[in-house]
């Protein structure tokens, strides 16, 4: 066995599988079949690897073939293109550029050499939105901003509607006399529920689109991206909600604001510590004296851990970072290179703590509630978010309908998710908030 080695021809490999039976049988008295009932260790290896070199070479033999038939019809084509189209005694000049045969010439050696390709459009009442089939290489995708919960929140699977349970209370402890009686305290907890809403969107593409997005680029390259454009557009849709959801028929958002008791201590399970400015204020009027309160406001015991984050707008960076001491030209407050600011010096940091910028937050007193106790928009949130939790009750779902459209020869594709949000400990967060005008 030990002077058997795969060759990287298929006749040599061929005459090592011949070889290999006839040592096989040689040894045992078996036929080949049993070699792998009956083989060693290595023969049993050996043969694996034979077959897979052989269907290699039988891929490879496949696709040269292939290749030589298209090389010919090619060929073919450029002939017959060649031929001048005749009127009368002169060749016709065409008024098109591209109803020439040396266009036509060039475009088939384009499309030979995948140097191009067809343009098809995804829609057939879109006829200026061309997308071509080579997908992966032509088509400039759009950037868009991840979603930036999942990324600091705890996320979980589940498999239906859940309750989650949560600490409420832990048991009083006392000093007490040698002799002193003890009180026994009841540990309590609360009730979170989970309801998984769902998600959804969807996409027609022309028979055409469908066709030629299966070309040059791979087979399924062109419904992968608009699968792919469709995931982030669900993933989108979700962050907003996860940011400034009710939790009414709905996710509940880190910003929810559905509670209207300020006064009371992390009522509704919804944030309610923090900085609350006046009426109808704006980021802008945001103070670094806001921000250090704010970060204070979460309790010292939730200051720690890598999912200590501020949630902001990218408009709050901004004004904050626009901050200035004593209002002096030039004198900023926040000022990366130096300490004691509302930056430590650490890039990426407001008062020391990271932050993540989501568009979704609120830079205005936008909430239609009125009253003395309307706490108004989140404007600035800090806090744990380990505490905060998404649950996912399934992944993607794709769904291809192909008949509602088929008189127009058009395909419709479906993504749908299922999701909620939950805030699952209020007091390890804090917030600016602008209330709305009483």
């Amino acid at each position: 066995m030990a002077d058997i080695r795969i060759d990287t021809s298929l006749e040599g490999d061929a005459h090592i599988y011949r070889k290999l039976g006839s040592q096989f049988e040689q040894r045992t008295g078996a036929a080949f079949s049993e070699i792998e009932r009956r083989g060693s260790g290595e023969e049993r290896e050996l043969v694996a690897r034979l077959d897979s070199a052989l269907s290699s070479h039988e891929r490879e033999i496949q696709a040269q073939a292939s290749l030589r038939a298209a090389e010919a019809k090619v060929k073919e084509l450029e002939a017959r293109l060649a031929e001048p189209v005749l009127r009368g005694s002169a060749a016709k000049t065409p008024a098109d550029p591209t109803d020439s045969p040396e266009y036509s010439r060039r475009w088939l050696r384009a499309v030979l050499t995948n140097d191009q390709a067809e343009l098809r459009v995804l829609l057939t009442s879109t006829s200026n939105a061309a997308v071509p089939t080579d997908m992966e290489r032509r088509i400039i995708n759009k950037m868009y901003q991840a979603s930036v919960l999942r990324s600091i929140a705890t996320v979980q699977r589940i498999d239906s509607k859940r309750t989650i349970t949560v600490e409420a209370t832990t048991p009083a402890a006392a000093l007490i006399a040698e002799n002193g009686a003890i009180t026994p305290a009841d540990h309590t907890f609360a009730a979170v529920s989970v309801q998984p809403y769902k998600f959804v969107a969807a996409t027609t593409m022309s028979q055409e689109f469908i066709e030629d997005s299966l070309g040059t680029g791979g087979i399924g390259t062109g419904l992968d991206w608009v699968a792919d454009r469709l995931a982030i557009s669900l993933a989108r849709e979700m962050d907003e909600y996860f940011v400034i959801g009710s939790g009414s028929s709905q996710p509940q958002g880190i910003g929810d604001t559905s509670s209207t008791a300020w006064a009371t201590t992390n009522s509704g399970r919804i944030i309610n510590q923090g900085v609350a400015l006046t009426e109808d204020q704006t980021i802008a009027n945001i103070t670094s004296d806001n921000v250090i309160d704010c970060v204070h406001a979460v309790p010292p015991q939730y200051r720690t851990g890598g999912r200590f984050r501020i949630l902001v707008h990218d408009d709050c960076v901004k004004a904050l970072r626009k901050l200035r001491i004593n209002n002096e030209v030039g004198n900023y407050i926040w000022k990366a290179s130096e300490t004691g600011g509302l930056s430590d010096g650490v890039p990426g940091t407001i008062y020391g703590v990271p932050y993540v910028v989501s568009e979704w937050m609120p830079t205005t007193a936008a909430q239609t509630a009125t009253g003395a106790d309307v706490r108004g928009s989140a404007l600035f949130i800090v806090g744990n978010f380990e505490y905060f939790g998404i649950f996912d009750r399934t992944g993607i779902t794709q769904l291809v309908d192909p008949y509602s459209g088929s008189a127009n020869m058009r395909t419709t594709l479906y993504v749908s998710a299922r999701t909620d949000s939950k805030i699952l400990l209020p007091e390890a967060f804090a917030a600016i908030y602008a209330p709305n005008a009483s």
